[in-house]
């Protein structure tokens, strides 16, 4: 596609943009007037909301506006305003999240205090997108699942394809791409059968298919939702749309094209206000105009893109998000602790009452002395279980309260504190020691006779000592600098890569840093290296980083097994294999050692979480590698495991771009 036939295209979309916009034009004027003419003020109430929901679309700060004024007149009515909270809440989600969490945490609960089934699931999918936005994967979904079976339940099978297709993309943004093929799948079938809108739903489809290299797919369904979008003139669909076509004729190597959907998607998200659009587009431009060497342009979208990054997951911000959270997380804890007192209460009052039954029928027993000894005793016991019950109750309270307070900085604290404290530990220990050597050849070299022998001991003492003193140090920081590694973001320059070579290397290296310490240790080292694949664009360093660690850990898992399977004639093995697919390349590192357990195999990502003993790992080499791979490179590290008979390890990256051309990506 040549550029003047890019500028016509161009100009043709401002036109469209602006028909678009013209085409909600009546309906919007058509509201304005009804909120003109005489009505009930709870109506006016509701037609301001509709006119912020028509405005989402079109224009972010109109919506806010029309929002707020509902919301005050609701306010002013003492009439519910649960619906103004969302729409507010809408309407600030780009530019505050915290703010819009909170405006969507009181809603829901005005919604579930006056049973409002269709504004609970409104809510519940709101406050799961900010979650998704925040990459909480196990939050998002859990509201938008709470959401969906909402929307079963009223039968409202509009909301259920809106639901579905939320699901569809937070899966897809995890790179879960079977279960966002599923969801999205579903509610294609759905919205077509009810002949509803399916722009968002292509753009899922889209997406799903461009990671699964079906380009040309891909492209249809882009374009589909693209142009869907254009119909109804829904800006923030036609920047999804623009920047999923961008990202794949960048997938493509077609740069020109890339950056002609990027400016169009930028365009969009900017019109409506969409800040997230225009953070996606302006990454995706200044991504390219590097690539090509175009500094002034790649300048401009890269302010662009930090402006976005800091207006909405800037440091203050994300704190008062975290705040927010948490107060909404003590304010469930102290409902659910509430809630258990309230049912003591009245296991309270059903042993009252049972203890007036039991006195009831003493008093009718009571001309019987042995029987009444008898109902005395029960009646002490029943007391005694009483007072030791409330007691209980009271104590278990109180340590709940004290405990959540405590959980979230304890969580924090306790991975670095735990693997810092050993090194520390010996470093203090070896300290204290050779001073007490000083000491000791200060003494011998001040006494009448000097003993050349026990001085001779006493330094090469002193010697060891230094060397654990810092050996433990090194620990130390190693410790600090995996953790610095874990955090930093930074850019690396992609280049063109002999991957099978990079493999070999990786896979000597390794072996021969484990031979360093074991040098009885031996392997069988095998590749199954694909000779058609050429140059693959990788940042090198880092994905060595990577396959140096896979391979480290396949090695030290044979190490194990080979020790624990001593006479039985055990053959240590490691196997690394690449493969070239549709649009991908990948590499598997195999090995027969100890397996995997299923309960430890869901953690091994987890930063500070390792199976080795204190001393030999921190934790951090499995969790950096999936944030190279994924962060990094746009790809996808997962594992497969059978205890007891090894392991396999799966990089799958993204052809992004020629041989020829480098790009920045993101390095951990």
């Amino acid at each position: 596609m040549n550029l003047r036939f890019h500028r016509l295209l161009l100009l043709w979309l401002l036109l469209a943009l602006g028909a678009g916009a013209r085409a909600q034009s009546p309906k919007l004027d058509r509201l304005r007037a009804q909120v003109r003419q005489p009505q009930p003020d709870s109506s006016r109430v509701m037609l301001l909301c509709q006119i912020s929901d028509e405005y989402w679309t079109l224009r972010v700060d109109s919506a806010e506006a029309y929002a707020r004024r509902a919301l005050a007149l609701a306010r002013r009515l003492h009439y519910r305003h649960g619906e103004a909270l969302n729409r507010l809440g809408a309407a600030l989600r780009e530019s505050n999240l915290a703010r819009a969490l909170e405006l969507f945490q009181q809603s829901l609960r005005i919604a579930e205090a006056i049973n409002d089934k269709p504004l609970e699931a409104q809510n519940l999918r709101s406050i799961g997108i900010l979650y998704i936005y925040l990459r909480d994967k196990h939050q998002g979904l859990s509201y938008y699942h709470r959401a969906l079976r909402i929307g079963e339940e009223l039968g409202d099978e509009h909301r259920t394809v809106i639901e579905l297709s939320n699901i569809g993309l937070a899966y897809d943004l995890f790179n879960e791409l079977d279960s966002a093929q599923y969801f999205q799948q579903q509610a294609y079938n759905l919205a077509r059968r009810l002949g509803t809108r399916t722009n968002y739903i292509r753009y899922g489809l889209g997406n799903v298919a461009r990671k699964r290299g079906e380009l040309a797919k891909a492209r249809a369904l882009y374009r589909q939702s693209y142009e869907e979008s254009m119909e109804v003139g829904h800006l923030r669909s036609v920047n999804f749309a623009s920047v999923g076509m961008a990202t794949l004729y960048q997938q493509m190597g077609r740069p020109d094209s890339s950056i002609y959907y990027a400016r169009q998607g930028c365009a969009a998200a900017q019109r409506n206000g969409f800040l997230r659009g225009v953070l996606n587009a302006s990454t995706l431009l200044t991504q390219s105009f590097k690539a090509r060497g175009q500094a002034d342009s790649a300048l401009k979208y890269q302010t662009l893109m930090v402006a976005m990054k800091d207006t909405l997951f800037g440091q203050e911000k994300v704190m008062r998000l975290q705040t927010v959270n948490y107060r909404e997380r003590q304010r469930e804890q102290q409902a659910a602790a509430e809630q258990q007192a309230l049912k003591a209460r009245y296991r309270t009052y059903g042993l009252l009452a049972g203890l007036v039954g039991v006195l009831a029928l003493v008093l009718l027993l009571g001309w019987h002395s042995r029987q009444q000894h008898r109902v005395n005793a029960a009646l002490a016991q029943s007391n005694a279980a009483l007072e030791k019950s409330l007691g209980e109750l009271k104590a278990t309270q109180e340590q709940l309260v004290q405990r959540e307070k405590m959980a979230f900085l304890g969580e924090l604290t306790a991975g670095i504190a735990h693997e810092l404290q050993n090194p520390l530990n010996f470093v203090k220990n070896f300290a204290e020691v050779s001073t007490d050597l000083v000491n000791e050849i200060n003494g011998v070299q001040t006494g009448a006779a000097r003993n050349a022998g026990l001085e001779h001991e006493i330094l090469a003492g002193l010697k060891q000592n230094l060397q654990e003193i810092s050996q433990h140090g090194q620990r130390a920081s190693s410790i600090i600098k995996g953790m610095l590694e874990h955090s930093r973001t930074g850019t690396g320059q992609r280049e063109a890569t002999n991957l099978n070579q990079l493999v070999e290397e990786n896979l000597r290296l390794a072996y021969h840093g484990v031979r360093t310490k074991e040098k009885s240790f031996t392997a069988q080292l095998s590749t199954q290296l694909d000779t058609t694949l050429g140059p693959v664009p990788v940042v090198s360093q880092d994905l060595g980083r990577v396959l140096l660690n896979l391979c480290t850990n396949a090695l030290y898992a044979v190490q194990q097994r080979q020790t624990q399977a001593a006479g039985t004639g055990f053959q240590p093995e490691v196997c690394i294999a690449t493969r070239q697919g549709p649009g991908t390349v990948e590499i598997r590192v195999r090995d027969n050692g100890t397996g995997i357990p299923e309960s430890v195999k869901a953690r091994i990502f987890e930063p500070f979480f390792t199976t080795k003993p204190v001393g030999e790992g921190t934790g951090l080499g499995l969790s950096l590698s999936r944030d190279i791979v994924t962060t990094g490179h746009g790809g996808t590290l997962t594992v497969e495991s059978r205890e007891g008979e090894g392991t396999e390890f799966i990089i799958r990256l993204p052809l992004v771009v020629p041989a020829a051309l480098s790009q920045p990506v993101r390095a951990a």
